[in-house]
């Protein structure tokens, strides 16, 4: 057997593979290091791999949705293998031809508002097809955390105990509105809040999801009622779901790009019409769920914010907005988006969030300074404060300044969530001299790493110092369990950057998910859930909100679409 180094290049970087061959035979193609979004790479470097293995070939097609990174993977074996006197030909694909399936409930998209309407669906013994435009599932909702509001759910009870009695969803409401300064459309947080706790109950049960209290409880909710599973990731909520609404009877179609709509002699809905590497596939269906995401990619192609990154998925097209048109379907508060802190700039203006290790980083004692070294926030208030004080700042940009101490559980977490060692061990010794801002040294070196005052760095911690041992902070009158005293010489400078992905406005819906139209009227037989459908939050949501109207929304999209 042997065994050939590749280099390909992704998204975040270098990818570094190897290549085993063997009388004129592919045996294996390994992954030996690469800095890709682990959910979005796991699915899809699997398929690719099991495609190159079958066809024994490098000359296939990449994935939908990853066509770039997976390209680059097939084009850099191809030409080792030919270096090396090996050339496996392209394998002889069968005529495109068109397919025609029929089906009870149609789901567009694969995230989380998706599956969980899928699941609905199935589960009232409904026939039930789900088509993603991308080679792998997950849509914006694999860049998220698996954090969700449990109120209401029995769920709550078990995690929370006497605590669950607290909430209610007229709390959940209240918090809602007070976050997002009573922009949201109450019909539609009304909706979230009274099922949000049945969603989660349901598909826990459904996907055998074992739920827990989330590690972080973020101050926007009044009452502690955030969960997650036990790996905080969203993969872990993607994979078991989709894998329990196959294991059921449900159909997924992957590379399946909706294109248009199906409609009957006086123009009904009837059902959609996808394209993708196998070609065209008309679906008849008697409802449809549009759960196909929301718009920031296209924000961020078109330059929507300088200065705030953008880290979901470039797929994110808003692609219902083109293929509905003759629908005439009503959309209002396109310009919302959600704007978070906590964010790396691994490439320019595309980041990757941070928030659990910076959230317990200022849990730990962390300070946000500015360029000239002076500390800009309370570390420890919400996180729209935090947001709009490193969007004052020059460059947009603010550093969180930690201890060993603080930097070896902050170091968990990032790995934990989006980053690899070997980015970590990357950008520490690029040493400050490139994006993201992420050093190590005395308090001196790492501001001048940084390009950070060190006289008013060196200030700031002293006075903090101070505070922190009188367990008062004068200056911007943080809580006394989150002063703690920096330990020890060592220190690290981590770049903030806020980031945006989630867009906040979108279609209409009614009680039901029913889409409206422009004159305000259901739209006979077609229902949304999630991002495609805005409101429930208003201009800005709470943490695990997003995912809460996913599921809530794909609830009540599932059922009402089985009952049609």
């Amino acid at each position: 057997m042997s065994k050939y180094p590749v280099k390909a290049f992704g998204h975040n970087g270098e990818i570094d593979l190897t290549v085993d061959v063997e009388d004129r035979k592919i045996n294996d193609i390994s992954v030996d290091r690469h800095a890709e979004t682990p959910a979005i790479f796991k699915q899809v470097f699997g398929k690719l791999k099991d495609n190159i293995l079958e066809e024994q070939s490098f000359k296939i097609d990449a994935i939908a949705g990853a066509s770039q990174m997976t390209q680059s993977i097939l084009d850099s074996a191809d030409k080792v293998v030919k270096e090396q006197g090996y050339d496996f030909p392209a394998p002889v694909r069968p005529a495109k031809k068109e397919r025609t399936l029929t089906t009870d409930v149609l789901v567009v998209g694969s995230g989380g508002a998706g599956l969980v309407a899928a699941c609905r669906a199935l589960s009232l013994g409904k026939r039930v097809v789900l088509v993603e435009k991308n080679g792998y599932l997950g849509g914006a909702t694999l860049l998220n955390g698996s954090n969700v509001t449990a109120t209401g759910s029995k769920t709550a009870k078990e995690i929370f105990g006497a605590g669950a009695d607290q909430d209610s969803p007229e709390r959940l409401v209240d918090d809602i509105a007070r976050e997002c300064e009573h922009t949201n459309y109450p019909e539609l947080s009304r909706l979230l809040a009274n099922n949000i706790g049945a969603a989660i109950d349901f598909i826990a049960d459904f996907a055998d999801l074992d739920y827990q209290r989330a590690q972080t409880q973020t101050p926007e909710h009044s009452v502690q009622r955030q969960i997650e599973l036990p790996s905080s990731s969203s993969y872990e909520f993607i994979t078991k779901v989709a894998s329990a609404f196959e294991r059921k009877g449900g159909t997924i179609l992957t590379d399946c790009r909706v294109e248009g709509l199906l409609q009957d002699a006086d123009g009904t809905l009837t059902g959609l019409w996808c394209e993708g590497k196998d070609g065209k596939a008309k679906i008849y269906a008697k409802s449809v769920i549009l759960a196909s995401g929301g718009y920031g990619a296209k924000a961020y192609n078109e330059g929507w914010n300088e200065g705030v990154d953008y880290y979901g998925p470039l797929t994110a097209t808003g692609d219902s907005y083109t293929f509905t048109k003759g629908l005439h379907l009503k959309a209002h508060d396109l310009d919302w988006y959600k704007v978070y802190p906590h964010g790396l700039e691994v490439e320019p203006g595309i980041a990757k969030l941070t928030t659990y290790a910076s959230k317990l980083a200022t849990d730990m004692g962390a300070l946000y300074v500015n360029q000239n070294g002076q500390r800009i926030v309370n570390e420890s208030d919400v996180y729209t404060t935090l947001r709009n004080q490193v969007l004052k700042q020059p460059g947009r940009v603010a550093y969180l300044l930690m201890d060993q101490r603080t930097w070896d559980e902050v170091y968990k977490l990032l790995v934990l969530h989006d980053f690899s060692a070997q980015e970590i061990a990357g950008y520490l010794a690029s040493d400050g001299k490139k994006r993201p801002i992420v050093v190590k040294g005395s308090l001196q070196e790492v501001a001048q790493k940084a390009g950070v005052d060190p006289a008013g760095l060196a200030k700031t911690v002293a006075d903090y110092q101070g505070y922190a041992a009188q367990g008062n902070d004068p200056e911007f009158g943080r809580a006394p369990e989150f002063l703690h005293q920096f330990e020890g010489d060592t220190f690290y400078l981590i770049e903030q950057r806020d980031r945006f992905a989630t867009s906040l406005g979108g279609y209409m819906a009614d009680e039901s998910m029913h889409l409206l139209n422009k004159d305000n009227q259901p739209v006979a037989h077609l229902y949304g859930a999630g991002e495609v459908v805005g409101g429930a939050n208003g201009h800005d949501s709470m943490p695990s909100m997003m995912n809460s109207w996913s599921f809530a929304s794909g609830f009540v999209a599932g059922t009402s679409a089985a009952r049609d």
